[in-house]
């Protein structure tokens, strides 16, 4: 007999399906007195007499004395350990994360009845727990599958562990984390964690990996050198991190409450891995089988402009079309585009300073230049006064004081007042806004504030939800249907659920020392989160001191950290003034004329001169931690309130980049070093030569220096045999696929298969042309400006192969 189980609320409820697990009897029914399971990399010791387990992956303890708590609707309190009964059977499943069997703990004698359950997948590297709660009418605001308080041993060494912490969105600066382990406190790191050594690497990650109805989190109390004293996944996590908890502002106590005929708490990923990094990145891979990456085919990288950081409101009409003509006459030039020949021009908070028919102009001038023009818009707030609502004021067809959300009677602001996203006329507000932008031809969205969308309230318009996550996916849902085909950047957001393409990884962050550091902390804690998303971005980046505001410098080596901020994600976005000519706006009782300078273009173009920053800006990945201490301490508003490592490294398939950067202030406090090769994860001898990219330098990887100097960056790629073709893929056209020849200055290509897209690159990996053929069939000859003796060319055909030719 074959059952499917949903495991949260339908589309007519408000949340999204989650993959259903089709579970079919193996035979085995409910049994006790054999609750030991062992299978493949997992193995589970139950203790009859404790009622607890002990779990072990890869031969290595993860967790021990293990049981399941929850709090009821009442806040009554249970624990598995009480119950009279515990009887364990298994079953075959065949879900999303494919073919594996479900281990089934049911504790039976008081109500409501527990089910801890226990996924097994041969062919994945970690394995699942999730708790339900069942019986009539069964209701809870919190539920833990996993809570330990035995003191464990973990496998790692016994110094130079960590705790790794992240935050639940990127609101008010928020930055991740990694704490010693000796400090004996609970950390506790929302949505998941990593317990690992610095040294060795090793480690052990949990983390949920459904987010469409618990705000989840782990928490971990250390003792000792390498033991924990306490584990708890928690799904049902309210704090001041979630922004449900405000000083001086209406509060939750507790997170809402989930009820039904079984309630059931996220599935939380657990795995031993042997390098964290791995565990982390593995991590995000298993949140997109329940959440699908929103992939987008029609950027490789992003490169462009967004108005925030050199306009702020002070944006208008004249000052955004002559940022057009300064990417026009200077920018594109010099090649500051993507592989695809696109720059992304984004409109930010301010745009509607712009009539209508101005819009249409920008995006009209945008797209004669082949650039991609964006737009703003922050679907879950009110930017009025509480007041407004107080009197419930009518305001986009609705009534403010209904349409808003409420907690212990009280109305819900963050920054903003927070919009219920199940009221039907913030539905209507937010369906309509998306539609106008889509009208007006803009094909990238910036989406803001999205946390406001996320609170937990005293209910929701729509009864069925009942907590502000599901809200929270039932507002994203209709986000994006109505957003088509543009592209959805979050900005402030909660991390998961991943559902826009591009998630903003922290907040506004400007061009001095300590707004890098900020934001390089976040590509340090996140970097895993490309796997989510389809880009990572670094926010808008300011390469010289704002005149307006004052914020930012115009130090040329703190220019060139925050510009490789952008480099080390793929989205690479400026966020100066830049206009040549401007309207005049007032700025904090001043008015200026909102235009930029000749220092600040003639940086910025300087800096797109350098086709190897192209290069690797056009890599399109984010660059992950070589350490993981978050040793660095620096200032951002408070005393020492950042924390990041130094060095970052990148596989590319055909070269290897390691960034090594210097937060140092002082004289004497320039970086010297060696490689150490083997703690970068790669061999000397795999590379044929070494070029720093901002100064061009080359060298041999065994003779490499390091050398960063004081309060700057350098970036050193590996170049191994045959760098040069502008693509990792290689493929072999051994079959006679594509036939690839050079006549002087003429290049022809012949492939039996339609052709998508043909591009050309000297030697040194310059690209020189690239053609969009748009599935055609036949000859194509390419016409260069000069005669080159060797090229590189890259075919790529509509079926998805890569053909990469050397001719001479």
């Amino acid at each position: 007999m074959k059952t499917i189980r949903t495991h949260i609320l339908n589309a007519r409820t408000g949340g999204a399906i989650a993959l259903a697990a089709v579970i079919a009897s193996c035979g085995g029914s409910a049994y006790a007195g054999n609750l030991d399971i062992v299978d493949g990399n997992v193995k589970v010791t139950f203790d009859e007499s404790r009622k607890t387990a002990r779990f072990e992956h890869k031969g290595k303890l993860v967790l021990s004395g293990a049981y399941t708590t929850a709090i009821l609707a009442d806040d009554t309190p249970v624990d598995s350990r009480n119950y009279p009964s515990v009887s364990m059977n298994k079953a075959a499943v065949n879900d999303g994360y494919g073919n594996g069997t479900v281990y089934t703990y049911t504790y039976t004698g008081a109500t409501p009845q527990i089910e801890q359950k226990i996924y097994v997948y041969p062919d994945l590297d970690y394995f699942l727990v999730e708790a339900t709660l069942s019986g009539d009418n069964a209701a809870a605001h919190q539920i833990c599958p996993i809570v330990s308080q035995t003191s464990t041993t973990l496998p790692l060494p016994t110094s130079s562990n960590r705790i790794y912490d992240m935050p639940f969105a990127n609101d008010n600066w928020a930055t991740f984390n990694s704490h010693n382990w000796s400090l004996g406190q609970p950390i506790t790191s929302c949505e998941a964690t990593a317990l690992y050594n610095v040294n060795t690497r090793q480690g052990i990650i949990i983390g949920s990996v459904d987010h469409s109805v618990w705000k989840s989190a782990v928490s971990v109390t250390p003792t000792s050198s390498n033991k924990t004293r306490k584990v708890s996944a928690i799904a049902g996590y309210i704090s001041s991190r979630t922004w449900d908890v405000i000083k001086d502002k209406a509060s939750s106590t507790r997170h809402g409450i989930v009820k039904g005929d079984k309630v059931s708490s996220p599935r939380f990923m657990v795995g031993y891995f042997d390098d964290w990094r791995n565990g982390l990145e593995t991590y995000g891979e298993a949140n997109t089988v329940v959440c699908p990456k929103l992939e987008w085919t029609k950027d490789n990288a992003l490169f462009g402009w967004q108005s925030w950081g050199g306009m702020e409101f002070g944006l208008n009409y004249t000052s955004a079309m002559s940022v057009l003509d300064f990417y026009e006459k200077e920018l594109l030039p010099v090649g500051f585009y993507n592989e695809k020949g696109r720059t992304l021009m984004v409109l930010d908070s301010g745009w509607n300073a712009l009539n209508d028919q101005q819009l249409v102009n920008y995006v009209n001038k945008c797209k004669s230049l082949n650039m991609v023009p964006g737009i703003y818009t922050t679907p879950f707030s009110y930017w009025g006064s509480e007041q407004d609502a107080v009197n419930n004021n009518t305001w986009e067809g609705g009534k403010l004081g209904e349409m808003a959300l409420k907690v212990n009677g009280r109305y819900r602001m963050i920054n903003a007042l927070s919009l219920d996203p199940t009221h039907p006329k913030v539905r209507e507000w937010v369906e309509k806004t998306l539609n106008k932008f889509n009208n007006l031809g803009f094909e990238f969205v910036k989406i803001d504030f999205m946390n406001n969308g996320s609170q937990e309230a005293d209910s929701f318009y729509d009864p069925n939800i009942t907590t502000g996550m599901q809200a929270y996916n039932y507002g994203m849902d209709y986000i994006v249907e109505a957003a088509g085909d543009m592209m959805i950047d979050f900005s402030i957001a909660p991390v998961f659920p991943a559902k826009a393409h591009v998630r903003r990884i922290g907040c506004d962050a400007w061009g001095d020392l300590p707004q890098s550091m900020y934001t390089l902390n976040c590509i340090n804690g996140s970097w895993w989160l490309d796997r989510c998303y389809a880009f990572n971005d670094p926010d808008h980046m300011c390469l010289s001191k704002v005149p307006f505001n004052g914020k930012g410098s115009n130090d040329i080596n703190e220019a060139r950290i925050r510009y490789s901020c952008g480099l080390m994600t793929g989205m690479t976005l400026l966020g100066g003034t830049y206009a040549y000519e401007g309207d005049i706006k007032n700025f904090n009782g001043t008015d200026y004329k909102v235009v930029g300078n000749d220092a600040e273009r003639a940086r910025v173009v300087e800096f797109a001169k350098n086709k190897d920053l192209i290069k690797l800006g056009n890599v399109g990945k984010t660059f992950r931690p070589v350490e993981g201490t978050f040793h660095e301490k620096g200032s951002l508003w408070s005393k020492d309130d950042i924390s990041v490592d130094n060095e970052f490294v990148l596989d590319a398939g055909d070269a290897f980049y390691y960034a090594v950067f210097n937060y140092g202030t002082s004289s004497n406090s320039a970086i010297e070093k060696t490689p150490d090769f083997a703690r970068l994860g790669v061999n000397a001898s795999d590379f044929v030569n070494v070029t720093e990219l901002w100064t061009g330098e080359t060298a041999s990887p065994a003779s490499l220096k390091v050398n960063v100097p004081v309060k700057d960056v350098r970036i050193y790629r590996f170049e191994k045999s045959g760098f040069g073709s502008g693509v990792a893929e290689s493929v072999a056209d051994d079959a006679g696929k594509v036939n690839v020849s050079k006549t002087g200055n003429c290049v022809s290509v012949n492939a039996v298969s339609a052709i998508d897209r043909i591009d050309v690159y000297s030697i040194d990996g310059t690209q020189l042309n690239s053609t969009d053929i748009e599935g055609a069939t036949g000859s194509f000859n390419i016409i260069l400006d000069t005669i080159y003796n060797i090229l590189i060319v890259r075919v790529k055909t509509v079926d998805g192969n890569v053909y990469v030719t050397k001719v001479a």
